[in-house]
């Protein structure tokens, strides 16, 4: 990780002398240590490569400060996770995050606002994409700025960057900038949108082919957005692509250098109006496009469907139902598309004053295209937070994911069960 150390220092030194004044009040902020210590069964550790299961056990100490007053907001995390296997020892990791985030919130800004968020985390965990154990280090940068130039007019900045490296299939980078400019205020509380977006990707060879990923996109869009209904808010987005791809990355029929248009519907807010369902909280987005970034030979002239949607009922007071919905293209691990269709329906319920459950039920499939692989998944979740004392509290959680794949690697169950007990001061 080439510039992700020195960032992560400065933040765990930045959070450590935080920490150093007592865990109250420092810079118009609160600081505090929280320690949690995990014990979990892990069924499948290996993923669909070999049926092994085996005990892990977690020290996962960090250190966290928030600051919300005055105009700038600011939250740091920083920590290490320990992990010890009973069994396979060589398994043992030590893992380092951090994240680090900045907002200054329109209300207060006046003539500014914006974001800066900063991340950096080591894991090891089962991927789904190859089936098995992956170790993954994740840096990554994101700000955003709107800028108002005028009483009707904001020009919109944004940028981030990405970087995943791993010990096994592909390393990659990923740029994404844009700019772009706001006229709003107009036609009862309409806004017309203009925007100019460049993305880049890089990756490492993956395979027997030794193929990288090495992709540049420039993207030019519109869209108009109106109130539609109390706070549901709609718009509607044009847009016009032109991708390059290295000649390697693609094979005979498909395109080195393609261009085509993007279509996309956005629902902002909830679309069931608060004043006939007050305790439901919803949204809903819809497109239609092509992948921001295809995998190896995929073909860019096709086009997919995508969107999400979310719904969330306060059935009572200590009772909370949620439904969500998610149609999405994805690059994995090793530079294949990935097209995701879920369903998930979770369940909030609290049972008296110092204990909360919540339970998930999911399905999901997953098309691998020109492997033609397809993987239905079921999920279920269930989890349970007990809050001993003011600092102390213990946490029990159970997960299953069972997987019918048309390949073998990817046909088999995982369950994952831990105990966990926190103190936080």
């Amino acid at each position: 990780m080439k510039y992700s150390h020195p960032i992560v220092i400065v933040a765990l030194a930045f959070c450590g002398s935080s920490s150093a004044f007592g865990f109250a009040q420092f810079a118009r902020g609160q600081a505090m240590i929280s320690t949690s210590a995990r014990a979990s069964y892990d069924s499948r550790i290996f993923g669909g490569i070999a049926p092994a299961d085996d005990f892990i056990y977690t020290l996962d100490p960090r250190v966290i400060y928030r600051r919300e007053a005055g105009q700038i907001k600011l939250q740091s995390t920083a920590g290490m996770r320990f992990n010890r296997f009973q069994e396979f020892t060589e398994l043992n990791s030590d893992d380092l995050f951090a994240t680090f985030g900045l907002r200054l919130p329109p209300d207060v800004a006046g003539r500014l606002s914006g974001s800066f968020e900063s991340s950096y985390d080591e894991r090891t965990d089962v991927n789904y994409d190859v089936n098995r154990r992956v170790r993954e280090k994740t840096f990554s940068n994101r700000l955003s700025a709107d800028i108002p130039t005028g009483l009707k007019t904001i020009l919109l900045l944004s940028g981030s960057f990405r970087r995943d490296k791993r010990n096994e299939f592909s390393d990659r980078d990923a740029w994404d900038g844009s700019v772009g400019y706001r006229y709003q205020n107009f036609l009862g509380g309409s806004a017309f949108d203009v925007r100019y977006r460049h993305l880049e990707l890089e990756s490492s060879a993956v395979g027997e082919a030794g193929i990288p990923l090495d992709q540049s996109s420039d993207i030019y869009s519109a869209t108009f957005s109106r109130p539609l209904y109390h706070d549901l808010r709609g718009a509607f987005t044009y847009g016009y692509r032109i991708l390059n791809r290295s000649e390697t990355e693609v094979a005979t029929g498909s395109e080195a250098r393609s261009a085509g248009s993007l279509f996309g519907i956005n629902l902002t807010g909830p679309f069931l109006p608060k004043s006939m369902f007050p305790k439901v909280d919803t949204s809903l987005s819809m497109g239609y496009q092509k992948n921001e970034s295809p995998g190896i030979n995929e073909r860019t002239t096709s086009s997919r469907f995508i969107g999400a949607m979310n719904v969330s009922w306060q059935v009572r007071e200590r009772s909370r139902l949620s439904f969500t919905a998610r149609r999405a293209l994805e690059l994995s691990v090793n530079n294949l598309t990935v097209e995701t269709t879920s369903v998930n329906l979770g369940l909030t319920q609290s049972v008296g004053s110092f204990t909360t459950t919540s339970f998930l039920a999911g399905y999901e499939q997953r098309d691998y295209g020109i492997l033609g692989r397809d993987d239905d998944v079921l999920l279920a979740q269930a989890s349970g937070r007990y809050s001993i004392s003011r600092t102390w509290s213990a946490l029990a959680s159970y997960s299953l994911r069972k997987s019918d794949s048309s390949i073998v690697i990817a046909d088999y169950s995982r369950h994952f069960a831990s105990v966990e007990l926190n103190y936080t001061f």
